[in-house]
């Protein structure tokens, strides 16, 4: 009799920690005419050991027949059509809103249409996701097609950009052996490749912010934000290493195009802006100076040299005048969210002087 109640205690215990295993996950796409991508990305998402997720496909006003080929070959995925292409962080919002209605939702994952996840992929995210309560936010691990990384999440620096190929994102163009990067490790804050978030986290920033990714941003940068707030309440990051995919860089938005330059550029002000402190905004102010006059002299970003050979030094120059006077103008309306964050912070600035000294790319790469 005791050796039959034992028995059923551990099948018990099996079941407890199985169902602790498998919390449900949301994974959003979001599309803009990308109908010859969506195929091979959706199969490998359908693909996962992992299997307690709820796709949200969400479409930006595309006019290339998406819609019907995702009804017609994934009719398991939750579709929502938006009515044109309102951008990268308000598609993203109104995806993240929808999965939420699910209070069974713990972990929203954030997809790029553009990539090719391995089988373990939400299975790793989520087993990294679930080492500590206040890890908010996890970064997959993408590579390019022929083998090097392309992302493992972005690093901290003054400028909050880099004059080195991939800027400041982590591991870029690096093959696995020339970097550290081959374990779970704290970094600063996931790319927008592949992100997980916790439910958790995202609810806390909305309560404040009455959003999730910054809706004026349109593009670019909006990760950044959205992780550095997250920071700024407490929320850790990590790189889950084995949380894998191929990324197909920059197909939708265009690689090294004055449309990514111009909102890089511009929402990168705008997330420091947001996100620093006095002294250290003033700090940045000098050291994005100090950069652009890098970037015009010798660039050794592979970005920077493509886009100054696609529209010449004129038409760069013609980019950060916009970007700059955009930002000029969402002053204002950007110092009502600057305040709300900056007085509802929990960490010191001693933490925060620690993310600059220890996020940087360069020591996250060893």
């Amino acid at each position: 009799m005791v050796k039959l109640l034992t028995t059923k205690v551990k099948k018990c215990k099996k079941y407890i920690f199985e169902g602790d295993e498998m919390k449900k996950a949301s994974i959003i796409i979001l599309n803009w005419n990308g109908k010859g991508l969506i195929k091979d990305c959706l199969n490998s998402v359908y693909n996962q050991t992992y299997k307690n997720f709820e796709v949200y496909f969400i479409d930006n006003g595309s006019t290339d027949n998406s819609i019907a080929h995702v009804k017609k070959n994934f009719p398991k995925s939750n579709i929502f059509q938006l009515d044109k292409n309102k951008g990268f962080a308000k598609g993203m919002n109104e995806g993240i809103k929808k999965s939420l209605k699910d209070n069974k939702t713990k972990y929203i994952v954030c997809l790029n249409n553009d990539t090719i996840v391995d089988k373990n992929w939400l299975k790793e995210l989520i087993k990294t996701a679930d080492r500590g309560k206040k890890i908010g936010m996890v970064s997959s691990k993408a590579y390019f097609k022929t083998g090097e990384i392309q992302n493992a999440g972005l690093s901290l620096e003054g400028p909050l950009q880099l004059n080195k190929p991939g800027g400041i994102s982590i591991g870029f163009g690096k093959k696995d052996k020339e970097v550290n990067l081959n374990s779970d490790k704290e970094i600063f804050v996931p790319g927008g490749v592949a992100p997980l978030y916790k439910r958790e986290m995202l609810e806390e920033i909305y309560r404040r912010d009455k959003e999730f990714f910054d809706e004026r941003y349109f593009a670019y940068a909006e990760d950044l934000d959205l992780g550095f707030r997250g920071r700024l309440l407490g929320w850790k990051s990590y790189l889950s290493v084995n949380a894998k995919l191929i990324h197909l860089h920059s197909i939708t938005g265009g690689s090294a195009s004055k449309f990514k330059a111009y909102y890089s550029e511009r929402n990168t002000l705008l997330t420091a802006f947001k996100n620093f402190s006095s002294w250290k905004f003033a700090k940045f102010l000098f050291s994005n100076v100090k950069l652009k006059i890098e970037y015009a002299k010798k660039g050794n970003n592979s970005s920077i040299k493509k886009l100054r050979g696609n529209i010449g030094f004129a038409g760069l120059i013609e980019v950060l005048i916009k970007a700059h006077f955009s930002f000029i103008f969402l002053i204002p309306r950007m110092l009502i969210k600057r305040i709300k964050i900056q007085l509802s912070k929990k960490v010191s600035n001693e933490e925060i002087e620690y993310w600059f000294k220890n996020f940087n790319r360069e020591n996250v790469e060893k």
